[in-house]
This record gives structure tokens, C-alpha cells and sequence, in this order.
């Protein structure tokens, strides 16, 4: 069972249900019971291809993902999922997708397990995101080249986050907002030294992480 690091969920924690009535974007998503770029039980994050640029330049510069086996154009993470992998799919759906792969069951059936997308396996403890008997797939972790329909990916700058949410409820690390196109989800950013260093999709009462 991914765990999120011990900061992250302290900061997640504080500032998840400020704003909205539940939960938005985990930080690595690290984001527990579970679940970047992928989650992890420790807490920081794996490295993603929408790395932080030194020059001041977004890091979402360039092409859009287009997982394999898709017939071409951006897949985006959001607004409802990644791909054919929807946020509220039953685990045995998400698999039928031929997308995922699970990673950790449920502990005793209950509480959450972790999946792997197979594009974009995560070593050790970290994921790709979290499902529950109760909720399905409950939250989906930027890993690859996964990035918002505005853009946004690991990497990003914090102005660009801005600019593309106007309503992001900030914190001190932990920022939020509901998704655009889909109120029952919300992206959580944790941003440090002005980028995005974690970036999730979640169900807005996803229980997987604080």
C-alpha cells in the first residue's frame, strides 16, 4: 500500500477540505493509505518527463501526451480521467482497459489499493494512482507526460498553475482546485521553489489520502 510522505501529508492535509467540500490534486501524490509522478509510500516524488526547466520556461513546453495504443492526439489527465481510465471505474473495468496494472490490493479488502499505468511504470513504492472497493479509481498521479487540459504538468510553473485556475485556493505547499468541466474532481498541486513538484486527480471524496 503506497503511503504519502510524512510533509506532504501534512500539508495536503491542512489545506484539502479549506476550499471545496473535499479533496483536489495529492502530491505524490505522495500523498495515507495509499497513492506520482507517482505516489509513494515515503513520500517524494519519482522523476517525470515534465521535469522542472532551470531558465524559467514552462516545463509543458513541447507535445502533448498520446499514450500508446491511443489513435493519436493529447490524452489528457482530466477532466473525468487519463485515457479510457475514468475516475469512479471499477477496478476490474480499469484493468479491462488494458491501460493499468495493479500494483497493491486493499489491505484486508478494505481501504485502498495502487495501480500502475503500463506506459508509464512506477519503481519501488510509488504509483500511478489509487482505487477503493467503494469508490473504484479514486485518484489518478501526473506521471510520463501526463498533463491538464490548460496545460499544466510536473514542472509548471506556479504563475502558470495560476493563470490557468484563477479559483486555486493556494497554501503555503499544498494548492487546489476543482476541476474545470467536472465538479465532482479536483487537481492538488504541491508546489515548491515556484514549480509544480506533484500533481493529482482526484474524486472529490476519494478517501485514499488526506
Amino acid at each position: 500500500m503506497v503511503q504519502y510522505s510524512e510533509v506532504f501529508m501534512e500539508r495536503v492535509g491542512m489545506y484539502r477540505r479549506a476550499g471545496i467540500s473535499i479533496l483536489m490534486v495529492s502530491a505524490a501524490m505522495l500523498m495515507g493509505a495509499c497513492g506520482s509522478g507517482g505516489s509513494n509510500a515515503s513520500g517524494s516524488s519519482s522523476p517525470t518527463a515534465g521535469a522542472s526547466a532551470t531558465d524559467g520556461s514552462s516545463a509543458t513546453d513541447g507535445a502533448s501526451a498520446a499514450p500508446s495504443g491511443t489513435s493519436g492526439g493529447p490524452v489528457f489527465l482530466g477532466p473525468d480521467g487519463y485515457g479510457a481510465v475514468k475516475l469512479g471505474m471499477k477496478r476490474e473495468d480499469a484493468e479491462a482497459t488494458g491501460l493499468i496494472t495493479v500494483k497493491d490490493e486493499p489491505p484486508g479488502g478494505i481501504g485502498c489499493g495502487t495501480f500502475d499505468f503500463k506506459e508509464f511504470p512506477q519503481k519501488g513504492p510509488y504509483a500511478g494512482g489509487n482505487f477503493s472497493p467503494q469508490l473504484g479509481v479514486a485518484s489518478i498521479f501526473a506521471v510520463g507526460d501526463m498533463r491538464t487540459p490548460e496545460g499544466i504538468t510536473t514542472g509548471s510553473a506556479a504563475a502558470e498553475v495560476q493563470k490557468a485556475y484563477p479559483e486555486l485556493k493556494k497554501g503555503p505547499n499544498a494548492s487546489f482546485v476543482t476541476v474545470p468541466g467536472n465538479p465532482k474532481a479536483v487537481y492538488t498541486f504541491l508546489i515548491e521553489n515556484g514549480r509544480v513538484r506533484q500533481l493529482v486527480l482526484d474524486l472529490a471524496t476519494q478517501t485514499c489520502h488526506n
